[in-house]
C-alpha cells in the first residue's frame, strides 16, 4: 500500500507540473478579450490587490525585488549543483527531473506574474476609449503643441524655480491627488495606493542602462534612479504609478503621468510634467531654416542637467542591450511597437480631443 501512495503522489505532482505548464504556454499564446481584462481585471481584481500589495510593500525602505533577483539567482544553481551531486549514478536522470522542473518554475513565476500585474498588457488602449483620431497627427499640429510646450515650461519654471521647491512629501501628495482625478477622467473606478519610490542594489545597472525607473510586478513597488533630478522625479514617478494603475504601454503611461502633472495645482509638479513634454516633442522640420521654438536658457540649463546625468553613467553596451531585451519583452506581451511606444507620447496627446483645462474627450462623448 505504501508503494501504491507513493506513485499516486508522484503522478498527482506531476500532473499539477503539467497543467502549471500547459496553463502558461494557453495564457502565452492566447488572450482574453480587452473589454474583459479592462472590466474584471484592471478594474476589478488587479486594482483591489494593488491597493492590498503596495501598503505592504511601502512598509520596507528596501526593494522587495532586489530580494526576489538575489533569491534566484543564487538559489537556482545551488539547487542544481546540490542535487546532481546527490544523485551519483543517476545524474542523468537528476538533470531531466531538475530541468523539467525549472521548466515549472519558471510556468508559476509567469502564472504569478500575469496575475499580480501582466495581464494589463491586455486592456483596452487609451486610444479606443478616448476621442482619438489619427488624422489630427500632422506637421502644423505637432509643431503647434512643440510652441505651447515652451510657452508652458518657460511660464511653469517662473513659478516653480523662482520659489523654494516643495517637500518631496508635499508635492508627492498633491501628486497623488491629482493622479486620482486624471484616473477618474479616464474612466478608473479608484485611485491607486501610491507607492513610495525606493533605490536598488542593482542602481548602478540603472544608471548603465539608462532606466529611469521601473515597476516591481511581483510586489507592485516602485524603483527609481538614486541620481534622479529634483524637477525630473514627479513626472517620472506619475508615470511609473501610472503603471501601478494597470497602465502597461509606455506612452500611455507617460499620458497618464503627463497629465497628472500639467492639471496639478502645483507649479512645481506642472513644471515637470511640461519639461518632460517640451522633451518628447518632435519638430518635423521642412529645411535647415525652419528651426523649432527654444526654451529659456534656465529651462535648458535643467535639460543639460538631465543629460548630463543620464550621460555620466550609461554604458552603450548594456544600454543597448538591454533596450533590444525590453524591446522583445514588450512585443511578446502584445505590444507591437515595442520600445518605440515611449516616441508615442504626443501623437497620443496631439491625436486626443481635450476639453479646457486638459481634459480628455471620452470616445462616448
Amino acid at each position: 500500500m505504501k508503494r501504491i501512495f507513493t506513485i499516486s503522489q508522484f503522478n498527482s505532482r506531476a500532473v499539477l507540473k503539467m497543467s502549471a505548464i500547459t496553463l502558461a504556454l494557453l495564457l502565452a499564446l492566447f488572450s482574453f478579450p480587452a473589454a474583459w481584462v479592462e472590466r474584471f481585471y484592471t478594474n476589478g481584481f488587479y486594482s483591489r490587490l494593488q491597493s492590498l500589495i503596495t501598503p505592504v510593500t511601502n512598509l520596507v525602505t528596501f526593494a522587495f525585488g532586489d530580494l526576489l533577483v538575489i533569491a534566484l539567482v543564487i538559489s537556482t544553481p545551488v539547487w542544481w549543483i546540490v542535487r546532481i551531486k546527490r544523485a551519483k549514478g543517476k545524474r542523468l536522470r537528476e538533470t531531466g527531473r531538475l530541468a523539467f522542473n525549472t521548466v515549472t518554475l519558471s510556468a508559476i513565476i509567469f502564472l504569478a506574474f500575469l496575475f499580480l500585474w501582466g495581464f494589463n498588457y491586455q486592456r483596452q488602449p487609451l486610444a479606443a476609449r478616448l476621442d482619438y483620431d489619427n488624422g489630427r497627427l500632422n506637421d502644423d499640429a505637432l509643431k503647434q503643441f512643440k510652441r505651447l510646450a515652451v510657452e508652458r515650461v518657460d511660464a511653469e519654471y517662473i513659478q516653480a524655480r523662482g520659489s523654494n521647491w516643495p517637500h518631496e512629501n508635499t508635492w508627492r501628495n498633491e501628486l497623488h491627488q491629482s493622479f486620482g482625478e486624471t484616473l477618474a477622467l479616464l474612466g478608473s473606478t479608484r485611485n491607486i495606493a501610491a507607492a513610495k519610490p525606493k533605490f536598488s542594489i542593482f542602481d548602478f545597472y540603472l544608471g548603465s542602462a539608462g532606466i529611469a525607473g521601473l515597476v516591481n510586478p511581483f510586489g507592485l513597488e516602485v524603483v527609481l534612479d538614486s541620481e534622479t533630478l529634483f524637477f525630473e522625479e514627479p513626472f517620472t514617478l506619475a508615470h511609473e504609478w501610472a503603471h501601478l494603475a494597470g497602465y502597461a504601454n509606455e506612452s500611455e503611461a507617460s499620458f497618464v503621468g503627463a497629465l497628472a502633472c500639467i492639471r496639478s495645482e502645483s507649479a512645481a509638479l506642472r513644471y515637470s510634467g511640461w519639461l518632460a513634454l517640451y522633451q518628447h516633442a518632435p519638430w518635423p522640420a521642412v529645411d535647415e531654416t525652419d528651426k523649432p521654438p527654444r526654451p529659456s536658457e534656465a529651462v535648458v540649463a535643467d535639460i543639460r542637467a538631465i543629460s548630463e546625468r543620464v550621460s555620466r553613467r550609461l554604458n552603450s553596451t548594456i544600454s543597448r542591450a538591454q533596450w533590444e531585451m525590453y524591446d522583445r519583452f514588450l512585443k511578446a506581451n502584445r505590444v507591437r511597437e515595442g520600445t518605440r511606444s515611449y516616441s508615442l507620447l504626443v501623437d497620443l496627446l496631439v491625436g486626443t480631443r481635450f476639453n479646457n483645462g486638459w481634459i480628455p474627450a471620452r470616445r462616448e462623448e
